[in-house]
């Protein structure tokens, strides 16, 4: 582990340490790694065109560690590395999760990255000109608790899905619970096994009236990023009949400053990604859509003295 912290260090520094034999350059972000870290994926037998990726998740979850004790050079280079496989993309994930929990423990879940709707077309904003007015009013909103942290598990259950049921319905009984936190925030152990890297469930009242908010978080750093429905359906199958539920999808946007983003359209929740056939259970009337945008140095931020 310490070899491979040195090497990315190295890496995310730009140091020219290593020797070029040792090291690989990678003609997407520009950045020289050390072959340690990686392993180099041909596009085609005939050309010199080639895929950088991490070797392992292990080492993704690694090479995130070393980016929390710095601002390195090459920090974003770096973190769009994660996102080529679904194992090491988890990596990045665990980085939103770490901040979202941060915002959370200070008391003080306002102070997320505002959302914003996603809407019939796309469009180009500064985020500068997007005003209070645009900002959507999140089910987190006010609630200014410490969410309960709840692992879910991969282990078989007796209909041989590979979570449970039960540690799902529990989280929702928990939040019903008036003598217990009004959320709950969920994490899957397995690697990108639910679409999503976390989710929230939150019980809100109006007018007396309970109602729970289920919230999807998938990072990424793409606008175009695929909603499939696997880790909706399996959590939607999870929640007992007759309980008042909205759905919430929000896609977490990693960005590399704070300058113009693009605001995406809502689009439909794919079965798969080969076919792209649509799941038509999911509508823009059950399943409302946001973007998040996320500054990169939003994840490197060292936690909080107050």
């Amino acid at each position: 582990m310490r070899k491979t912290k040195s090497l990315a260090r190295m890496m995310l520094s730009g140091g020219q340490e290593l020797n070029m034999v040792n090291q690989l350059p990678d003609s997407e972000t520009n950045l020289t790694i050390p072959s340690d870290l990686v392993t180099m994926e041909r596009l085609d037998e005939e050309t010199d065109e080639y895929t950088i990726m991490f070797a392992t998740a292990h080492i993704a979850k690694i090479v995130a560690d070393v980016q929390e004790e710095h601002s390195w050079k090459y920090n974003w280079e770096t973190l769009q590395m994660f996102f080529r496989d679904s194992e090491t993309r988890v990596a990045a994930g665990k980085l939103f999760q770490k901040m979202f929990l941060r915002k959370f423990q200070n008391q003080d879940p306002n102070a997320m990255p505002p959302c914003y709707k996603l809407g019939k077309t796309a469009g180009e904003h500064p985020l500068a000109d997007l005003g209070e007015d645009a900002k959507a009013a999140m089910p987190w909103k006010g609630i200014g608790r410490q969410p309960k942290l709840q692992w879910i598990s991969v282990g078989k259950d007796s209909d041989g899905s590979l979570y449970s049921k039960k540690e799902l319905r529990a989280a929702i009984n928990g939040v019903m619970n008036k003598d217990s936190l009004p959320i709950r925030f969920l994490i899957p152990c397995a690697q990108n096994w639910a679409t999503w890297d976390a989710a929230l469930f939150l019980l809100t009242e109006k007018r007396k009236m309970r109602e729970v908010h289920i919230v999807f978080l998938q990072t990424t750093i793409q606008t175009d990023h695929d909603i499939y429905a696997k880790g909706l359906n399996q959590v939607k199958d999870a929640i007992p009949k007759g309980l008042s539920v909205h759905y919430h999808y929000v896609l977490v946007l990693l960005t590399h400053d704070e300058s113009t983003s693009h605001i995406p359209k809502w689009r439909h929740v794919l079965l798969d990604s080969k076919g792209r056939k649509k799941d038509t259970s999911w509508r823009r009337d059950n399943l409302r859509q946001y973007v998040m945008f996320v500054p990169m140095k939003e994840l490197f931020k060292p936690p909080s003295k107050d």
